[in-house]
This record gives structure tokens, sequence and C-alpha cells, in this order.
């Protein structure tokens, strides 16, 4: 809400989702959560206060209100957790005729996960396993078995997407209170997560989902029939996304994204000339 505030923006509602998984007990770790809790700071600010309260509303309940008052079908961006659309199925599945597209940052289809990334020496076993879809497995599991329009951002595509410093100081240089607070956010990526190694750009994972939602030509879609893993154990391959050969398509995967696909550069993607498109792709699944 103090972010909104920061950029002036009101009347868009914020709720409070679930703090655990619909099952068992994964979550992200600690050093994950620290700087989030904080705002990132020192590398942003807000103001002391909110314009607005949040909502008394859970986030899923607010999901299912938003949803069924809109006078056209809605798209929907998910960059953490599946718990909250998982509730709102619950709540009201009618919801589901009622979205046009799902898009969601997670997973990793054919590459290993980034479990293995974390210091942690069990959860690091986990070789295949993607943190927002390993958080709560049986939650993304019950998304992509709902029905839904899904395209899905995994690994496999912000693997191969980086911003620099170059386009951290385009943003910043754009001058708009988005972009300002986009480029703090990019330099603390950029120097806490990617070691200020100016060899290393950051590739900003939710960013990219966004783009695909955004961007019609930023990705090629591929048609696979995704399924979670629910069964297997936290550090081994529990919450892993699987493509199952030879069964009917349920997600539209995003596999070689390219910024070269776009009418616009990185360095431009806050400024006038990123205009998002009012042409969608229809769903192939």
């Amino acid at each position: 809400m103090r972010m909104l505030a920061r950029l002036g923006i009101t009347r868009i509602p914020v709720a409070v989702g679930r703090e655990t998984p619909l099952s068992g007990n994964n979550a992200f770790p600690d050093a994950f959560r620290a700087d989030t809790d904080t705002f990132w700071t020192p590398f942003t600010n807000l103001p002391d206060q909110a314009l607005e309260t949040v909502a008394r509303r859970s986030a899923a309940q607010l999901l299912v209100d938003t949803i069924n008052k809109s006078p056209k079908p809605v798209e929907i961006l998910m960059t953490g957790s599946a718990t909250n659309i998982a509730e709102a199925l619950t709540l009201d599945p009618r919801i589901t005729k009622k979205i046009s597209r799902l898009q969601i940052m997670g997973g990793a289809v054919f590459i290993p996960g980034n479990l293995r990334e974390h210091l942690d020496p069990i959860l690091k076993q986990n070789q295949v396993s993607e943190f927002n879809i390993w958080t709560d497995p049986v939650a993304a599991q019950k998304v992509f078995s709902a029905g839904l329009p899904i395209y899905l951002t995994p690994l496999d595509a912000t693997n191969q997407i980086g911003f620099t410093r170059a386009d951290q100081a385009a943003w910043k240089a754009t001058g708009t209170p988005e972009s300002i607070l986009a480029s703090q956010f990019l330099n603390y990526a950029l120097t806490k997560i990617s070691g200020n190694d100016p060899l290393i750009p950051n590739p900003a994972w939710d960013l990219v989902a966004a783009i695909n939602l955004s961007e019609p030509s930023f990705c090629p879609e591929t048609p696979l029939h995704i399924e979670v893993n629910t069964n297997g154990k936290p550090k081994i391959n529990q919450g892993q996304t699987v493509a199952i050969p030879n069964q009917p398509p349920n997600t539209n995967v995003c596999l070689n994204p390219s910024l070269a696909n776009l009418p616009f550069t990185s360095q431009e993607l806050f400024s006038d000339k990123a205009k998002p498109s009012t042409a969608r792709r229809k769903s192939k699944v």
C-alpha cells in the first residue's frame, strides 16, 4: 500500500493472502524474505503512510469478487505461489469461465530448477523444482488441472533474458515514478543477486512474465500438458513441473523468448514506446 502511495496510485484494492500452503509446510527461505520484508531498503524508499487501507477481504475473495464484477474476461499475472488462485477456485469454480489468461512465472520444464542454488544443504538437493511452484505444489496442481487458459513463463524462458546496468540507467532516466522504482529494484537485483558483476545480468524473473503477458510477439507458445509432482519429497522432486507426452495440452509454455521480438528495446521498457499490445493471441489449449 505504501508503494502505491509512492506512485500516487489509488483505488487498487490490495488484500492479504494465506500464510501457509494448502498442504505441507514448504516456504520461501527466511534469507529470501528478509529484504522483501524491508521493501529492499536501502535500494528503495517508501512514504511513511499509505493513502488507503488494506482490504478486509482475503486475497482469494478479492480475486473472486474482482473477476465476477468485471464486464469482460480478465487476465491475471501470477508471480508467486498458486495458493491464492487455488483458494479462489475453491470459493467459486465458475470464475474459470471469466479468466481469459493466467500468466504464471514459475516452474522449470526442461532444465534444472532453482532450489539447487540455495545454500541450505537440504533444499539444494532438489535439482528439479522452482521456488514459486515448490512452495505450494498442491495448489499449483489444482490450478494446472482447472481448465484455465494458462501461459507459463518458466526458468527455461527467464534464464535466456537478462537486464543490465545500462537498462537500470535508462529506466531511471525515463523519469516516471514507475520507471524510477523499477530501476531501484534492478539495482538491488544486480547488486545483491548478480553480485555486482557487470558480466552477469539479472533475469528479473517476474518482469519477463509480465512482458510475456503484455506482448504477444515476445515468445512463441509451445502447448504442453504440465503436471506438478505433489507426492515426491520436498528435498528431491516435490514441486517439479513435468511435461507429460501424448496428453492433451493444458498449458502454453514459453521456451524461447527474445527481447529482439519486441517493437522497443529493453532500455525503453518503461518509456512511451512500450505500449501494451491490444492484439491478443487466442489460447491454444
